[in-house]
């Protein structure tokens, strides 16, 4: 009875999963955004992609930003809700930091941007999906702006380790710390030992005087 109402549960979530809608773009007044995702090794897929990745598992975002008119500024964000579960290997920018492309821009002018990111070993969100989400912003003036926001993506966090996360990270930092902190000759300590021992003896000495 459990199995079956266990399996019954993991088939709805995969038609929920896959009825989900699809964001091929995002577009508003002043410009459109395309969003695409794919794991290591693999190929590219719009957004907004449902993958299931380990901790410490390593994927590529690129986002596509066309403008329709003349703008003073373009900015643009990843975001992240909650518990922190992302971060940025190589990129135009990190996590939640603010990407700004200024003007004059012209019509039909685009930016491409790619991310190497991954799934933050020590996340505590396991266990459940956690929405990637990119925000733009076109500002044409002080008053006059329009927005896109939508996920890149909506991962499951499998609560396992990456087999191909690089441990060696870790164990070099950890080496280096260990590497840069001050030692003593075996002349430098015997050389204290040689003072200590000498301002034992004179201090002795006077105070059997």
């Amino acid at each position: 009875m459990i199995k079956s109402f266990g399996m019954a549960f993991f088939i709805s979530l995969l038609f929920l999963i896959s009825a989900a809608p699809i964001h091929r773009a995002g577009e508003c007044t002043y410009g459109s955004v395309h969003a695409r995702f794919r794991m290591v090794d693999g190929d590219w897929e719009n957004a907004t992609a449902h993958p299931m990745l380990k901790r410490g598992e390593s994927f590529e975002i690129k986002i596509i930003v066309r403008v329709k008119t003349n703008l003073r500024v373009v900015y643009l964000k990843l975001h992240e809700f909650g518990t922190p579960v992302y971060e940025v290997i190589t990129g135009p920018s990190t996590m939640e930091q603010l990407l700004e492309h200024w003007g004059p821009t012209q019509s039909d002018q685009s930016w491409t941007y790619v991310w190497k990111m991954r799934v933050k070993a020590d996340t505590s969100w396991v266990n459940g999906f956690s929405p990637l989400e990119v925000y733009v912003q076109f500002t044409k003036s002080d008053d006059d702006d329009s927005s896109i926001t939508f996920d890149v993506m909506n991962t499951f966090i499998i609560d396992e380790l990456w087999e191909n996360y690089p441990q060696e990270t870790i164990n070099e930092n950890f080496s280096s710390q260990t590497k840069d902190a001050p030692r003593l000759s075996s002349s430098s300590f015997l050389a204290i030992v040689i003072i200590l021992f000498l301002a034992g003896v004179f201090l002795r000495g006077r105070r059997q005087r």
